[in-house]
């Protein structure tokens, strides 16, 4: 009596099926695509164009974004679902695209019938979610020539900024304000210029639409350690005050004014930007995801803040904050300029804030919403004014945008409840965590960082000034600041040719984005270390970059950790990299922890001894004395070959420790970059990032600063 039920089940048709049979155009030919995927990565699968993170390789696939680019797929009759208005459902495009029906070439064509192409949308917003009704189609395939399947392609036009910037009128810092798309595609300071396109999340046909609720219930997570988490932000003796309090968690002290509305937290973190320059949800990318996540708990971080010129990220990524509880403080995805305010672009906004809001608020590691990154701080301290000529008009008319996307404070609220975006929080946030207009909220030039809202301190780095300034230009709440390092060597031989193992070569001038960031590097190091990279070999010099690193931001940590409740939290720029690169990260691109990692391991402990790393600071490393080293080194396979564990024991002082495998293996040890005293031992594990790898046969490799300043 079950079979005839079992049978009527099974031919029953889904409600929805995944289109994930698609192909791109190429040179009059049709190569198989992966969706969702980008235009670079479907050329790479298919051999058309090199890796563009190897060598000099970014500069010969620039023509890629210049490029129109077609993809297709069929709707096949017997596998539509029930009904007769169908609609097809993007989750992501990006780029510049319009969706067809029918073949763009007459050797495509069906039944010997050439078919001239219908456009039937446009869609240029990568952070939108497009639901498109195609009524008729099932009509259209039994009635006329398609019969049993009816093509339909996607066209990707190269981006028209320069057109829509002249169809504005008013000349903005930077293009990439007029296209939705993610603002470090096409380069910055630490990424390469890879301006892609293609289906970059997935796409399905229904029969019915799926729109994103404008609420929903947050996903419930026993495991998330902070409940209720408030942003105050409060007039007080210094200034104004931005901290964050929390029913539970880790806490310092409440002054008696503050018992009964929770615990105050002290922020432990950094800075998030997107894990790959084509960040599709993809085996690849998840697994650096968990990789970095995991690597960042593991440092003591408790929040990390996804940057505003980046994308809107995955649920995984989400998911996966939820788990490990690390708060999220997520900025809105502008960056850096100013935005058109054509009534296309606000009616784009809109819809792309509400999307993304309804879908990130169900995670409860989401805090706080930030309306930009730097875009308050570029108006007023970057000679935007002066540089682009605007009329009194023209500044009226961007300033006037600026509120009405952002809410732009006039005061030093930083908080709005009528712009595009804080609507979009009240609507479609059902906990309405706190929403603030910018970050920061005064430019590091002015008094009031340190002493107003949140601040991002560039004057080490930018400003070239000493770390001992970060002592003095502590602000109520660090959300950016750094300095730069190279990877190790062994890293740089991943991406870059032997014959070019130099730092003047092609390839690390590739790999170095910042116009100063070698002389700026230099500058600190002689100051700190007494070397440069004219004076070290280019190991050497990778190495000492990363002591230095390690050196100035864990100065900085200490001090913003020192002068609480002052400051009451300290996000380090930054956490990982999109492609390996000479950067501010603490984790290189392949995962392998760098010297600063290390020290942010050591300062975001619970029990960490400030008195110590107050004594450790206190003499500059080119001022000690240090010994010939001699050590010992051991070694033994444990846990069925998937890590090792050394102990080294030194019979003379030892500066600066690192540990490294031989051949060089992609991870991490438990403990790396210390001091040693004689007759000290340490003992630490090293952990693959693929726990496949096969570390048998590894030999552990040593370095230490006493080396370096024996050899120079």
């Amino acid at each position: 009596m079950l079979l005839p039920l079992l049978l009527a089940a099974c031919a029953t048709k889904p409600n929805t099926i995944e289109l994930t049979d698609w192909q791109f155009e190429y040179n009059g030919k049709w190569y198989p695509a992966t969706v969702p995927g980008f235009i670079h990565t479907d050329l790479m699968a298919n051999g058309i164009i090199p890796d563009p993170y190897y060598c000099t390789n970014e500069d010969s696939v620039r023509w890629v974004s210049d490029s129109l680019w077609i993809y297709r797929t069929y709707l096949h009759y017997d596998k539509l679902p029930d009904g007769d208005t169908l609609w097809l459902v993007f989750e992501g495009l990006a780029g510049n695209a319009s969706l067809w029906i029918g073949n763009p070439y007459p050797e495509d064509t069906i039944n010997g019938v050439i078919i001239v192409p219908q456009h039937i949308w446009s869609m240029d917003n990568m952070f939108c979610r497009y639901e498109i009704p195609l009524p008729g189609v099932k009509q259209m395939m039994k009635q006329y020539v398609f019969k049993d399947s009816i093509p339909i392609m996607i066209m990707f036009e190269p981006l028209n900024d320069s057109v829509r910037e002249a169809e504005y009128g008013i000349t903005l810092p930077d293009r990439r304000a007029f296209t939705r798309m993610a603002p470090y595609q096409p380069g910055w300071d630490w990424g390469p210029k890879l301006p892609t396109c293609g289906i970059w999340k997935s796409v399905y046909i229904t029969n019915k639409p799926h729109p994103q609720p404008l609420s929903s219930e947050v996903r419930r997570a026993f495991s998330f350690p902070y409940r209720n988490v408030r942003l105050i932000q409060e007039p007080d003796s210094i200034g104004q005050s931005f901290y964050f309090i929390a029913d539970t968690g880790v806490s310092t002290p409440l002054s008696s004014e503050e018992r009964g509305k929770g615990v105050r937290l002290f922020i432990k973190g950094a800075n998030w930007i997107p894990v790959h320059s084509f960040p599709v949800d993809d085996k690849a990318n998840r697994y650096r995801y968990r990789l970095l996540l995991t690597s960042a708990k593991e440092a003591g971080f408790n929040m990390l803040r996804v940057w505003g010129g980046g994308i809107y990220e995955h649920d995984y990524f989400y998911d996966l904050c939820d788990s490990l509880g690390i708060m999220v403080w997520q900025d809105f995805i502008f960056a850096g300029s100013p935005y058109p305010d054509n009534a296309e672009m606000l009616n784009n906004i809109y819809h792309e804030v509400r999307q993304q809001v309804s879908r990130i608020a169900k995670h409860p590691c989401v805090v706080l919403w930030c309306g930009n990154n730097e875009v308050k701080n570029g108006w007023e301290d970057w000679g935007w004014q002066g540089q682009f000529n605007w009329t009194p008009e023209q500044r009226a008319r961007l300033e006037k945008a600026m509120d009405t996307i952002f809410g732009y404070p006039s005061t030093s609220s930083n908080s709005s409840t009528s712009s595009i975006l804080a609507k979009a929080v009240k609507d479609c946030d059902p906990l309405q965590r706190p929403y603030i207009t910018t970050s920061p909220l005064y430019g590091w030039g002015h008094p009031e960082c340190v002493t107003h809202g949140d601040s991002h301190y560039w004057g080490v780095w930018w400003g070239e000034e000493p770390f001992e300034k970060y002592a003095e230009k502590t602000g109520r709440f660090m959300s950016e600041y750094g300095f730069q390092s190279y990877p190790m060597m062994s890293t740089i031989r991943q991406f870059c040719p032997e014959e070019q193992l130099s730092i003047d070569s092609p390839t690390l001038r590739s790999h170095q984005k910042h116009g100063r960031g070698r002389e700026i590097i230099d500058k600190a190091m002689r100051q700190y270390y007494g070397f440069d990279s004219k004076s070290l070999s280019l190991e050497d010099y990778c190495y000492v970059s990363q002591l230095l690193q390690a050196w100035g931001v864990g100065y900085g940590i200490l001090q913003h950790i020192k002068q609480q409740p002052h400051c009451m939290g300290t996000l380090y720029w930054q956490l990982n990299d999109c492609w390996p690169v000479a950067s501010w990260s603490s984790i290189d691109y392949y995962g392998n922890w760098k010297a600063l990692h290390y020290r942010v391991q050591a300062l975001y402990a619970d029990d960490v001894d400030l008195s110590k790393w107050e004594q450790y600071y206190s003499v500059y490393p080119k001022d000690r004395t240090y010994p010939e080293p001699r050590y010992t080194v051991n070694s033994s396979l444990i846990t069925h070959h998937s890590s090792l564990q050394v102990t080294i024991t030194a019979q003379s002082d030892l500066y600066d420790v690192y540990l490294d495998t031989d051949p060089h293996i992609n991870g991490h040890f438990t403990r790396n970059i210390f001091d040693l005293t004689a007759g000290e031992s340490v003992t630490t594990t090293f952990i693959p990032t693929d726990p496949k790898a096969d570390v048998s046969h590894a030999k552990i490799t040593v370095k230490t600063l006493n080396e370096v300043m024996h050899g120079a």
